[in-house]
């Protein structure tokens, strides 16, 4: 059993979960609130390995879903005129695993986070421990995804219904049936929109022998030792990029300037491009970086380079802290580190994560380390 025992690892735990967000996974301010205040509580924050839960325990994954985009000063004028000022639910995914539990009439033993990220990998170990549940050291993805239909329980066909879905503003759903997961993933986000914000949704219940092959074990415990990584190579006068990198078995793949970051918010998600012009070794490139939510596909002087399933991140050159997507601007300096994914490397996960799927059929993903 590992977890996070003193404010030092809570703050290590988030920033590990936000580095492996890929540019999404939620607000790391939003996850770091949430874990703090069960923290000063005084409530153990643990989690274990899925083999020590029982075969039969019931287990299902709780999660924040919607557009990472920040609010316009219109989509603030549209919640004040649907009233949406206060909002009545602080923690949603209590009442999404609660919903769950009374749709299916069974009891959640445990929760495993959807992806990792700063609020995805945050909340729901936060909302566990709130209810007495187990946290599980796994998530399902290994990194964050914009669509939980990416998720490796899809490749094996667990269904994903029935969806409880729960947002600030105390609207309550159950999405009993879909014709399939992409359906799922779509009204899921359609709650999202009005909302204005990311809502609550547990799912995925499943029994902990069937949960074992459909997730990434010890990814907590990673993100844990990988935050910490980062804040001792700063502490130490060090690289904390290469640090990040060398930790995660990835590579420094651009240090630079961000020179052009270009967003919107559409269908429940956060589009947009990102451009690094190189500095030092990489003084004359220029990588591109496409957006969905997370970063998914970049391209090195126009040719292309790493994509998903792999791993691309932005963090603060200086100091290492993550940076999504929502808080990218331009001026700012920038390491980007790669990082393979293994878990997707068979051919249902590419199609399912790769460039195609999200409409760039001329590229093919490439292993990242075919690139070096």
């Amino acid at each position: 059993m590992s977890g996070i025992k003193t404010r030092q690892d809570l703050d290590d735990f988030v920033r590990g979960a936000t580095l492996y967000g890929t540019g999404g996974g939620g607000s790391q301010e939003m996850g770091k609130n949430l874990l703090l205040q069960s923290f000063e509580e005084g409530r153990s924050i643990e989690w274990v390995r899925i083999g020590d839960v029982g075969e039969d325990a019931w287990v299902c994954t709780a999660f924040y879903m919607g557009s990472i985009a920040p609010l316009t000063d219109k989509d603030k004028k549209e919640m004040k005129a649907l009233g949406l000022e206060e909002r009545v639910e602080k923690r949603v995914l209590i009442t999404a695993v609660q919903e769950l539990e009374k749709e299916l009439g069974i009891h959640i033993d445990a929760v495993i986070p959807v992806e990792l990220g700063g609020l995805n990998s945050a909340a729901p170990l936060d909302a566990a421990v709130q209810m007495g549940k187990k946290v599980i050291d796994a998530d399902l993805a290994g990194r964050a995804v914009p669509e939980v239909a990416q998720t490796l329980p899809r490749l094996w066909g667990y269904p994903i219904c029935p969806i409880a879905c729960c947002d600030a503003w105390g609207n309550v759903t159950i999405i009993k049936k879909t014709h399939g997961y992409d359906m799922a993933e779509a009204l899921g986000k359609m709650l999202s929109i009005p909302a204005y914000e990311p809502i609550g949704l547990a799912c995925f219940a499943m029994k902990a022998k069937d949960a074992g092959r459909a997730l990434v074990d010890g990814s907590l415990t990673k993100c844990l030792q990988v935050g910490a990584e980062v804040r001792m190579a700063c502490e130490n006068g060090t690289d904390p990029a290469e640090a990040f990198a060398s930790a995660a078995g990835g590579k420094v793949i651009m240090k630079g300037t961000v020179t052009a970051h270009d967003w919107e918010s559409k269908g429940g998600y956060m589009y947009c491009t990102n451009e690094i012009t190189g500095a030092d070794e990489f003084k004359g490139n220029v990588l591109k970086i496409w957006v969905k939510n997370e970063n998914h596909i970049c391209w090195l002087n126009g040719n292309p380079y790493i994509t998903s399933p792999d791993l691309i991140q932005l963090v603060d050159r200086q100091t290492g802290e993550p940076i999504t997507n929502t808080d990218t601007a331009v001026d700012m300096e920038v390491s980007v580190v790669a990082i393979p994914n293994l878990r997707y490397r068979t051919k249902e996960a590419i199609e399912l994560l790769g460039p195609s799927h999200y409409g760039f059929e001329k590229i093919s993903y490439k292993p990242m380390e075919e690139f070096f």
